[in-house]
């Protein structure tokens, strides 16, 4: 429960930056990093984590950076940050945030579509949608 607030901070911050500039600056991530791997140690120490749960949070993260990698068509910021929650959520919430964040980003992107505000190439910020899809799984489960 405790790390919700400093996580969302850290999200809010991320969110600003990437739809000013479109680029989330690699301090920021390895702040979430630090951030997210204290808490891992932290939960597993109290038993409160098993460790095959915080790999099975790492696979969407894994996941988004391949594509990035692969495509060049998704941030690695998005693919680190993602890999930072997961860690934090487990197995199962962070391919529910993943999913969420993905169904937030095209709600919106086929409401910009149909409205003509984009077209087919236009990049949109993936944060603000990881960001949306946190405080809704946040606000659903106790961390």
């Amino acid at each position: 429960m405790w790390v919700i607030l400093p996580i969302t901070a850290w999200l809010l911050t991320g969110s600003v930056m990437d739809i000013r500039k479109r680029r989330v600056p690699i301090w920021l991530l390895l702040a979430g990093g630090i951030f997210s791997a204290a808490t891992v140690i932290l939960q597993c120490m109290a038993g409160g984590k098993e460790f095959a749960d915080v790999l099975q949070g790492m696979l969407p993260g894994t996941g988004l950076l391949i594509v990035a990698f692969v495509t060049k068509k998704a941030g690695y910021g998005d693919g680190i940050a993602l890999l930072c929650l997961g860690t934090v959520l487990g197995g199962g919430r962070s391919i529910l945030l993943f999913g969420l964040s993905l169904f937030l980003i095209s709600i919106f992107s086929l409401t910009v579509l149909v409205t003509r505000k984009a077209g087919r190439n236009t990049g949109i910020p993936y944060f603000p949608f990881l960001t949306g899809a946190w405080l809704i799984v946040a606000a659903s489960v106790s961390i």
